[in-house]
């Protein structure tokens, strides 16, 4: 099955952000992206699922258990 790409909106909501915060994480290089059409104000990109679920995992903090 393949991962189908999502848009820029929808990652948004998943990560609680918003839509500009998205763009510039992918500007950044820090959010993994599709470039679907290169436009001169703000290109048409898509994220896979799994690109994202990975971009979350990698960023997880796992709370210190004490001794």
């Amino acid at each position: 099955m393949t991962d189908p790409l999502i848009p820029a909106s929808r990652v948004a909501e998943l990560l609680g952000l918003r839509v500009s915060t998205v763009y510039a994480l992918c500007s950044r290089g820090e959010l993994p992206h599709t470039i679907l059409a290169r436009r001169q104000r703000r290109n048409l990109i898509r994220f896979r699922r799994s690109d994202i679920e990975s971009f979350l995992r990698d960023r997880t903090v796992e709370p210190e258990t004490k001794a």
